[in-house]
């Protein structure tokens, strides 16, 4: 009788936990496999999963090894505090339309969620018990941070009260998001539908949330935002980098003065830097050989899903940085496994749990590459933006440094070949599909500061060496000071730098009084009665979002009369397809000559309309100029086009057959709708 009253709460704990994780393998699996496999398929294949996983954690007593505080209540606590959002937070059901289907009925919902928190709670776990073996950072440099908490408050306050621009694109969606946010109630929808959009949109709210509540408090202006994103995301970077030198003499000083770019880059607009701190911290846990193995790989595994889920392309550096350790072990540790195989656990476990739609949908999809082909400007721009950004001397320096430790530093070799190899299949890998960015160069930063801090642990006090670090990473830092002039766009730049070009000074531009009266005119438009518009311009210098921004990034509140309902127009030929919805826009808003960032080629979807329109040929003929003409910077005139008449159903299938002749493998995207061919 005392074995069956000991055996029976296991017995039903081990259903609850078979029939938790079937309902969510069976909702996983339907979101990649529904309507292509029979229901009852997927079901038995869920069910199989389930088992396979409870035979796993009974045959190798996960349980046991998983919680951080044994069988007591501390441990109880931690995993009731993970299951319950977990539970209640549910996000499978948000990657596909389940609505009139079976598994939508409350049952698998409420299976779904006991499996999502049962699996988040281990998840938990496992991080708390990886954590407290790991140990505690012994890193004495609060000095140091006080000392940069102020320096960087005091050059964003210096940036964003001298600036005098407009923020658009990449620089905007997250300003934007933040501020949406924090104009909504702060509730359980809003948090799940900041988990929601991780699990379902590219550029998902999990860093705008935190911004959104100093936004509550403080105001949802420009200067608010760059504060909040200096404070959360940047200083927990600069303490990554400060562990990693906390063995030289200044601590971790010098690699933070050699990489100004970091907070130039979240200056800018772009909170990716957020991904990068997560990045420097996955190497501050991996290479730090003197912590239990597997508690390393954990760590590091679940820092690595983190960068991708805060920033989608991280996924090349999560990727890079797997490759790189396997390497690393290949070579040099080929008896020592642990660490690997707990980092590819780790990474695996989260990023199916966290990240299944975006794996599936972007990572898995063989057309991926052609579809950002637009963004491949070539990898003379990949060396320049490299080079404007980190400088060819510090690069050289840390490439020295690097197989410095290789060849004579045998106990840092694996740490060597790990952030060397790191970086460059992150640019083998990225470059495959496009150009970088700005905000892709955070990809090397991580593997940029490993290194410089490895080897000038390792390099000799002997003079000169420390002053001569000390005076290059001070030059950096001074390079980018200097109010030099700044190119508009990548392929302006002639020569590489030899230290970083771009520059503190904050940015203003010469035609903001044509932007906002541009702005005003076009919203004038609609005085009398409500009208709409189509920005066809897609430059550095005019854009649909510096028009949009235009007013917000001058902190001009919106006016209080009729605005003019802007109609989006897509820009890039094979990603976006062809916007027949502009074809009913009351006015054009054309940029003169024709204005494109990823050449002509590239966006023919934009310049067949803008040509036409200039030119006053083909479609252009349902269109007349108003007088009115805005001169902008770089010699670009906007001008404002009346619809004069419908576009015919003969102009429609023109457009139609000339891009379908360009792009034959998506003629889909550039078929006319049903209204515009009556």
């Amino acid at each position: 009788m005392a074995v069956c009253q000991k055996g029976l709460p296991r017995l039903l704990a081990g259903l609850a936990v078979f029939g938790g994780l079937s309902g969510l393998a069976l909702v996983r699996l339907w979101a990649i496999l529904g309507g292509r496999l029979p229901g009852k398929l997927l079901l038995l294949l869920a069910m199989v999963l389930a088992g396979g996983c409870l035979a796993l954690l009974v045959r190798f007593h996960l349980v046991e090894r998983l919680l951080p505080w044994g069988w007591s209540w501390k441990s109880a606590l931690a995993a009731l505090l993970a299951f319950v959002p977990g539970a209640l937070l549910d996000t499978s059901f948000a990657m596909f339309s389940s609505e009139g289907l079976l598994i939508d009925s409350l049952p698998f919902r409420l299976l779904s969620a006991l499996g999502s928190g049962l699996v988040l709670a281990g998840i938990v776990l496992a991080l708390v018990k990886a954590a407290r073996t790991w140990g505690t950072l012994q890193c004495p440099c609060g000095k140091e941070l006080l000392l940069l908490a102020l320096a960087v408050n005091v050059i964003t306050a210096l940036y964003s009260g001298g600036s005098a621009t407009v923020y658009y694109w990449d620089a905007t969606i997250y300003w934007n998001s933040s501020t949406m946010l924090a104009g909504q109630p702060l509730d359980l929808a809003q948090i799940r539908l900041v988990l929601e959009s991780v699990i379902t949109q590219e550029y998902n709210y999990l860093l705008s949330f935190p911004v959104s509540l100093v936004m509550r408090v403080l105001g949802t202006g420009r200067y608010v935002y760059l504060f909040a994103a200096v404070n959360l995301y940047v200083l927990p970077a600069l303490w990554g980098i400060c562990v990693l030198g906390k063995r030289l003499r200044r601590g971790g000083l010098l690699p933070v003065l050699a990489s100004p770019m970091l907070l130039y880059t979240a200056l800018v607009g772009f909170v990716d830097v957020a991904a990068a701190g997560l990045g420097i911290w996955a190497f501050v846990c991996y290479s730090d050989t003197s912590r239990p193995a597997w508690a390393r790989g954990i760590l590091s595994g679940a820092l690595l899903t983190g960068t991708f889920l805060l920033r989608r392309y991280f996924f090349f550096f999560a990727v890079s940085f797997g490759i790189a350790a396997l390497i690393a072990n290949l070579v040099f540790r080929r008896k020592q496994w642990r660490d690997f195989f707990a980092l590819f656990l780790s990474a695996a476990v989260t990023s199916l749990f966290f990240a299944q739609s975006f794996l599936i949908e972007k990572v898995l999809s063989v057309r991926y590459g052609d579809l950002y082909a637009a963004y491949n400007q070539g990898r003379r721009v990949d060396v320049m933006m490299l080079t404007r950004y980190f400088g060819v001397i510090p690069l050289a320096a840390v490439l020295v440094l690097g197989l410095f430790l290789l060849i004579r530093v045998r106990s840092l070799r694996w740490t060597a070949i790990l952030a060397l190899l790191q970086p460059l299949i992150c640019l083998l890998l990225f470059t495959q599909i496009q150009s970088h960015g700005q905000q892709h160069l955070l990809l090397y930063l991580p593997a940029f500061v490993t290194l410089l801090s490895s080897g000038l642990e390792a390099l000799p006090e002997r003079k000169p060496i420390p002053i001569l670090a000390a005076l290059l990473a001070a030059c950096t830092t001074v390079s980018s000071l200097l109010p030099t002039p700044q190119p508009a766009s990548p392929q302006e730049i002639r020569f590489p730098a030899p230290l970083p070009s771009f520059t503190y000074h904050p940015p203003r531009r010469q035609d903001i009084a044509q932007l906002i009266a541009l702005r005003m005119y076009v919203d004038g438009l609609s005085a009398q009665e409500p009208k709409t518009a189509a920005i066809v311009s897609s430059s550095f210098v005019f854009n649909d979002s510096i028009y949009t921004n235009a007013l917000r990034s001058m902190d001009i509140p919106a006016p209080d009369g009729p605005e003019t309902k802007l109609i989006y127009m897509a820009t890039v030929d094979k990603r976006d397809g062809f916007s027949w919805n502009i074809l009913t826009a009351d006015y054009l808003v054309v940029g003169d000559p024709v204005q494109t960032h990823l050449g002509a080629e590239n966006q023919r979807i934009l310049t067949l309309v803008a040509d036409a329109v200039l030119s006053g040929t083909g479609l252009g003929t349902a269109y007349e100029p108003l007088k009115a003409t805005f001169p902008l910077d770089s010699g670009v005139t906007i001008r404002i086009y009346r619809r004069i008449r419908d576009i015919t159903p003969a102009e429609a299938r023109e457009i139609s057959n000339q891009l379908v002749a360009l792009y034959p493998d998506y003629a889909a995207q550039y078929q006319p709708p049903t209204w515009a061919l009556e």
